[in-house]
């Protein structure tokens, strides 16, 4: 009997007794059915042949456990096949999710220390500020205070306080971005 009008139960009994024959017949009738299931399931042709290949080897080991539904060794295959590609999703979910975390962990310390880096720069900048702009920057930056209270506190007017703010912030962002500080007045205002 030509073996394309053979029964799936009877390539797989004979399967089941080693004839690789009929095996082969097996893989023959249903791999583009298991391939496309696959496909489907992951969208990368490349990994769907790979659950084709995984699909039948497990086919051949578990041969004597395979079941035939309505005539046909097809919806076992399948199961068989969405089983690894539920596999091979989780692995690609696992393997997204390490180098999410490796970017993360990287952009976290590059962070960490360009954070660092504008400390030091703020610091600088401020510790080349007059006593009297790094204690408005204090007050007023630092601590919440309004122009008139910080005015009336360091007793000078709130428009000083406003100017004197506007040159020391000019510096701090200067200072933050690399360039030279385009005022470099200090005292008066």
């Amino acid at each position: 009997m030509a073996e394309e009008f053979r029964y799936d139960i009877e390539l797989l009994l004979e399967a089941q007794h080693g004839d690789v024959a009929a095996f082969t017949t097996l893989y023959r009738r249903h791999a583009r059915a298991v391939l496309r299931y696959a496909w489907a399931g992951l969208g990368d042709r490349s990994q769907a042949e790979d659950v084709l290949q995984e699909t039948f080897t497990v086919m051949w080991r578990k041969r004597r456990q395979a079941a035939i539904v309505d005539e046909s060794l097809l919806p076992w295959l399948l199961v068989v096949c969405r089983n690894h590609v539920r596999n091979q999703l989780r692995r690609r979910r696992r393997q997204t999710a390490h180098e999410l975390d490796d970017q993360s962990a990287t952009h976290h310390q590059n962070a960490l220390h360009s954070d660092a880096e504008e400390l030091v720069a703020m610091r600088v900048e401020l510790g080349r500020l007059s006593d009297l702009d790094r204690r408005l920057c204090e007050l007023c930056l630092g601590e919440g205070y309004t122009y008139g209270e910080a005015a009336a506190l360091l007793d000078t007017t709130e428009t000083a306080v406003g100017k004197r703010l506007q040159r020391a912030r000019a510096r701090l962002r200067s200072a933050l971005s690399g360039d030279e500080p385009t005022n470099t007045r200090e005292g008066t205002a």
